[in-house]
């Protein structure tokens, strides 16, 4: 494939209670070293965390920023045919270098929802640790991630034109779509008018595939009872929490509906 994903990155207020609640429930592993604190000190006992595929960074909240899934990122084969091909079909969008600490991404982008996108080559220098590694095989990895959007076909043909992205067959339903690198998939969500949350283009969720739902909800439990801060808050209370649920619930890459410790959406699929 040209493209494949290979970074997602969170915003938090604490790296800790999120770093366990991964590294416990699916088995995600550091590979880099060293990010900034709540101090705005370089911490070496801090990492992006990876399932074996996808690099995960947990990024601290600085004031201007919002916690909550933030980007993710595409490895590509050559960077400058897909800068060309953005350049040539979607000149409005916005591409920026990448911050030069930065251990994984070349570029950052907007997709026609405005999420940012990091992009990465292999072989490239500022590519470095475990995002130059092949990295290994688990039981629990990262599956896909949701993106609203108030055109989804519009996204989609983005995704197929810019990453060479392919439909995953049958995926196709109320009116979204479903795009894969061959391992991890990008859905994509109409926007709806049921909440202020499905009104809002961009990140929606993500999703990891276990060996066994039951088993990993078990787990969760475990955690939360062990180490309560750890725990994942619930969805359905509030105002919105029942239909943000049921949102959640309704993508078709999904089967529990669940949260990490700082509420930001997950599915988990087997």
């Amino acid at each position: 494939m040209f493209a494949r994903i290979r970074h997602v990155a969170i915003i938090t207020e604490n790296y800790q209670r999120m770093a366990k609640f991964y590294q416990t429930i699916f088995g995600m592993k550091k590979i880099t070293s060293g990010m900034t604190d709540e101090k705005g000190d370089y911490n070496p006992d801090r990492g992006h965390i990876s399932d074996g595929v996808i690099g995960m960074a947990l990024l601290q909240r600085h004031p201007g920023n919002r916690s909550g899934i933030d980007h993710y990122g595409f490895e590509v084969q050559d960077i400058d045919t897909l800068l060309g091909r953005v350049k040539a079909r979607y000149p409005e969008l916005r591409v920026i270098t990448s911050l030069e600490h930065v251990p994984f991404s070349v570029a950052r982008m907007l997709d026609p929802a405005g999420t940012h996108i990091d992009v990465s080559q292999q072989g490239v220098a500022k590519v470095r640790e475990g995002y130059l590694e092949g990295g290994w095989d688990q039981p629990r990895q990262l599956s896909h991630v949701a993106i609203r959007s108030a055109n989804p076909a519009k996204l989609a043909e983005f995704y197929r034109e810019v990453f060479e992205l392919k439909p995953v067959e049958g995926s196709t339903e109320n009116g979204g779509f479903c795009l894969t690198d061959g391992k991890v998939s990008v859905a994509i969500l109409p926007c709806g008018k049921t909440s202020y949350k499905a009104m809002t283009e961009g990140l929606d969720h993500i999703g990891f595939k276990v060996e066994g739902v039951e088993k990993a909800k078990e787990e969760i439990e475990a955690l939360s009872k062990s180490s309560p801060e750890s725990a994942p808050r619930k969805i359905d209370i509030g105002r919105f929490g029942p239909t943000t649920k049921k949102e959640l619930a309704a993508c078709a890459m999904g089967q529990h509906p669940t949260t990490d410790p700082d509420g930001n959406l997950l599915d988990l699929l087997q």
